[in-house]
């Protein structure tokens, strides 16, 4: 069985590509950053939450088996239960999305703005960067239930491993005896998240997204934490730095436009003002909304 560590990655194998709008593309040129959304806030109004149904159910027969304790029988009660709260609990971990598909429909209907969607090719090296230099994790999200649940018995495996090493030195004293251990869980908040950030419902695997993940962020007040305007309502987000070595991305793909050619002139003049990319294409989709 795959540990934690072997679902994420160093680097991609290949350019992963990032869909938004042309006002995008403008903050980006002038803060040399992208930004991650909070994992709550993603389009799946299921995020997180779908990804825990998987963990409540992969859990249940370790709750059962006649080989464990009765101390590890009664710490995964509370981990059931205490995971399950990351379904209604908004905590603080951030998510840039990423796809291996850098024109495609769904993507352009759905992540960028009518008419003026450009698709931003992210080169390995560039994906390497970023998350090396804002301590993020990178992976490809997992959509069949064999991946997920592997991925899953790794995660409690690794927390039953870990407390049945500490439970020696556990104060629950002052704990409420059906939340026994939810203080020491708390320990496992980060692991668990980014676990669950890249457990997708199957009905999206047509995008092959990869995902740079965040560590757990428990202090919603610090500054890094910014937040901007979203479709309905504010959204929390990070930023993470490109660095200073350009150009940074390796094509920069326009999407469906009612004004193709001019769009295409001045998106290529831009890129190339600003050093951003060397390379412009046209997706040449036939698709129209206006």
């Amino acid at each position: 069985m795959r540990q934690i560590d072997d679902f994420f990655w160093d680097q991609p194998p290949s350019t992963l590509f990032h869909y938004t709008g042309i006002d995008a593309l403008l903050g980006i040129a002038k803060s040399k950053s992208v930004w991650a959304s909070s994992a709550y806030y993603l389009n799946d109004s299921k995020e997180i939450a779908y990804a825990c149904e998987v963990l409540e159910r992969v859990i249940q027969p370790y709750q059962m088996a006649d080989n464990r304790s009765a101390d590890e029988k009664e710490f995964l009660d509370n981990v059931k239960n205490w995971v399950s709260s990351c379904k209604t609990t908004t905590y603080n971990i951030f998510i840039f999305s990423l796809s291996e598909e850098g024109s495609l429909l769904s993507q352009w209907r759905s992540y960028t703005p009518h008419g003026k969607g450009i698709s931003i090719g992210f080169p390995p090296s560039l994906v390497k960067r970023i998350r090396t230099n804002s301590s993020m994790r990178l992976a490809k999200c997992l959509y069949e239930s064999q991946e997920q649940e592997e991925l899953v018995h790794s995660l409690i495996l690794k927390m039953l491993t870990t407390f049945n090493r500490d439970k020696s030195s556990i104060d629950t004293s002052q704990n409420h005896p059906t939340q026994k251990y939810h203080q020491y869980l708390e320990t496992f908040r980060g692991d668990v998240l980014q676990v669950l950030a890249i457990i997708k419902h199957r009905a999206f695997s047509e995008e092959n997204e990869w995902r740079l993940v965040s560590t757990y962020h428990p202090n919603y007040t610090v500054q890094t934490i910014k937040f901007r305007q979203g479709a309905s309502m504010l959204v929390p987000y990070i930023e993470l730095q490109l660095g200073e070595q350009q150009p940074y991305f390796e094509t920069v793909i326009l999407g469906p436009s009612p004004h193709q050619n001019l769009s295409f002139s001045a998106l290529s003049m831009f890129l190339s003002n600003q050093r951003l990319c060397n390379k412009t294409e046209n997706s040449l989709l036939p698709y129209r909304e206006w």
